[in-house]
């Protein structure tokens, strides 16, 4: 499935993660909150008939600094989706999301504020799981390169938000972006908090 959009890595939708980005006319990365930060939640896997949650912790340690964002995007528009992967693994590390024994560095970190509280975006240097992949008919698993999360916190830091768990990210020829959820239906995050320490 995938999602087409306007700005360079802006906002998520349905089955796709779209990031929020510093392309032109995009909000700027807010700044009042610079890490570390934890979060906890649960990934809701709809396969089917089945549904299955999985407990997760997103560690932000650091807020991806806007260079390095920008160099992320020019290396998409440039070298598409090897380019941008190349990019993403030399940028700094940003943090961990964590799922049951299983650890993914976070490259991209970004933070968006809104009236309602904030919207954190992520991307991780390796897929963390491909739904469906054992399905008859399912697709290959090459160019799924990275997962995506984009997490909807209220000033309490609770909230919801979407992840692809293994995506696949190319330019869409006008300038945007776009990404290729390797899950035929939404995995959805619920029942995020913020840990308080």
């Amino acid at each position: 499935m995938t999602l087409r959009f306007n700005q360079a890595l802006a906002v998520l939708a349905a089955a796709a993660v779209v990031l929020s980005a510093s392309a032109s006319g995009a909000a700027a990365q807010s700044k009042k909150k610079a890490g570390p930060e934890t979060f906890n939640g649960k990934a809701r896997v709809a396969t089917g008939t089945a549904v299955a949650d999985a407990t997760f912790t997103v560690q932000i340690d650091q807020y991806t600094p806007e260079a390095d964002l920008k160099a992320m995007q020019q290396a998409l528009q440039s070298g598409g989706s090897a380019g941008f992967v190349t990019a993403l693994k030399k940028a700094p590390v940003a943090g961990h999301l964590k799922t049951g024994d299983k650890t993914f560095t976070i490259r991209w970190a970004r933070q968006v504020e809104t009236p309602k509280g904030r919207i954190i975006s992520i991307v991780t240097d390796a897929p963390v799981y491909f739904v469906g992949a054992g399905l008859p008919g399912a697709q290959p698993r090459a160019g799924f390169d990275v997962a995506l999360a984009q997490m909807i916190n209220d000033t309490a830091g609770l909230g919801d938000g979407t992840i692809a768990l293994a995506a696949h990210v190319k330019p869409d020829g006008k300038g945007g972006v776009a990404i290729q959820d390797y899950a035929a239906e939404p995995v959805k995050l619920v029942s995020i908090m913020k840990v308080i320490s």
